[in-house]
């Protein structure tokens, strides 16, 4: 068993938002088919030497690079704003427990609160994702972040071990 206090922070749910927006496929999907509207264009302007198509060509390389601009370096900050914004609990102080049955996380009240404590057993986590920095544990529609750099060094190779020998864990690069 791990026992260790962990804090989130800004950066924490800023790196959750860019790792959803990786995991994304249908994205994907869109940005092949702009790059296939581009190569068209530019094809039509070789062969044809058709200007116009030019124009369009550049206006789609442009859309693209602005909306790639914008969902990786604005929208995370801003989704992530307005989480932290609607509940400052986000941001407190947790005591962590892992075992290898499942990770406790209770809620370290600052003067006047209560304390909340949560038990998820593995077996309800749909997914658990750990990436080079992070552990996200995907318990319904609820994601749990923990940063690496928090756990305990001497500790660090037991929690890999035993969350990467669960079934529903997955590596991301």
């Amino acid at each position: 068993m791990v026992h260790f206090t962990y804090t989130p922070c800004f950066d924490d749910y800023i790196s959750f938002e860019k790792f959803k927006f990786k995991r994304n496929r249908s994205l994907l999907f869109t940005y092949i088919i702009c790059v296939f509207f581009i190569a068209i264009g530019v094809y039509d302007v070789i062969v044809s030497k058709n200007y116009q198509m030019l124009v369009f060509a550049v206006a789609m390389a442009l859309v693209d690079a602005v909306t790639a601009f914008y969902e990786i370096k604005i929208r995370p900050k801003r989704r992530v704003k307005k989480l932290l914004s609607s509940d400052s609990n986000y941001l407190t102080a947790n005591e962590i427990t892992i075992d290898d049955k499942a990770i406790e996380i209770k809620n370290i009240p600052n003067e006047n609160q209560a304390g909340i404590v949560a038990v998820y057993p593995y077996s309800v986590m749909s997914v658990i994702y750990e990436t080079t920095d992070y552990f996200y544990f995907f318990i319904g529609t609820e994601v749990k972040i923990l940063a690496k750099k928090n756990i305990p060094q001497e500790s660090a190779q037991y929690v890999k071990k035993i969350i990467s020998s669960k079934r529903n864990y997955i590596y991301s690069k």
